[in-house]
């Protein structure tokens, strides 16, 4: 059989991974309206982190965001100290965003709330479904990882 038809039959269980992993992000005790906008400014600050300095346009096309949602963010983040804005000096409409060290600290803090829900609940499985999770999870990354290499259409790690 080839991947498409394999692909095909497991296809339904696609939405199940998301729900899991979505709801590992949500087992906190944050408000689920809360814990969504925690999540996109994670990947903000994400990617700050990886590349900055940015534009707005940018972050906006490689988040898959509108500009005028993320501007409403970014002034969030900024009035919270976890984003700088730096203006051109040639052009004052024009501005930069960076992360600061407090959004630096988020984004570790956030990791490890992340890693906790993500503790807490292998510990409910056996041993070998625990082994193989971790291992089938591994595996997933190593390949994404290896394909956003050749395009970053798709993913942003």
């Amino acid at each position: 059989m080839n991947y498409k038809d394999r692909l095909t039959r497991v296809s339904s269980h696609v939405m199940t991974l998301t729900g899991f992993f979505h709801g590992v992000i949500r087992m906190d005790t944050a408000a689920p309206a809360e814990a969504r906008t925690n999540v996109v400014r994670y990947h903000i600050l994400k990617c700050l982190e990886r590349q900055a300095p940015h534009h707005l346009t940018e972050i906006s096309a490689i988040l898959n965001v509108k500009k005028n949602t993320l501007s409403e963010l970014l002034d969030r983040m900024v009035r919270d100290g976890l984003v700088d804005r730096t203006q051109t000096p040639d052009d004052r409409r024009m501005t930069f965003l960076g992360i600061t060290a407090a959004g630096r600290a988020a984004i570790r803090e956030f990791e490890k709330g992340l890693m906790a829900n993500i503790v807490d609940f292998l510990e409910t499985l056996e041993e070998d479904d625990r082994r193989d999770l971790v291992q089938a999870i591994e595996s997933l990354i190593r390949i994404l990882t290896r394909h956003d290499r050749k395009s970053s259409k798709y993913f942003s790690f």
